[in-house]
């Protein structure tokens, strides 16, 4: 059972992360959406994947995967490929043009975060860099 100090805790963290990664969504001139740039960086993360694989990991049904993958093939980010272990299926990876995009994202919002950074005070961002490593734990 969650003590009521570790709920309190987890609230106020799920609403800063909440809030903040809406704040990153914005900076930039990002043209897709949240879940474009999601699966995105799924297929930046893990490589060449089967649509039905891309679903899994974002927990999305997979008609709405290939919604997805159709609009990102549209936009030339994302391209298919044969599948060396089943020929009848395919794999939907990054193009270069895609790769391009979503380091330039990466960028943007980096670049963002980095400003908000700056007008911390230098002791508040000591703590922050000191919280990364179990930050990082949680994402995990």
């Amino acid at each position: 059972m969650t003590s009521p100090d570790t709920f309190d805790e987890a609230a106020r963290l799920r609403l800063a992360l909440v809030r903040l990664t809406r704040t990153l969504r914005r900076s930039g001139t990002s043209k897709f959406s949240a879940s474009q740039v999601s699966a995105l960086a799924t297929i930046e993360e893990y490589g060449p994947l089967r649509i039905s694989a891309l679903a899994a990991h974002e927990a999305m049904d997979p008609s709405v995967a290939t919604r997805v993958v159709a609009s990102l093939t549209t936009a030339q980010v994302l391209q298919r490929a044969e599948d060396p272990d089943d020929r009848r299926a395919c794999l939907v990876e990054l193009s270069p043009q895609g790769r391009e995009a979503l380091a330039e994202l990466w960028r943007e919002r980096t670049l963002g975060l980095s400003e908000r950074l700056e007008r911390l005070e230098v002791s508040e961002r000591q703590l922050i860099a000191a919280a990364l490593s179990v930050i990082e734990k949680l994402a995990r």
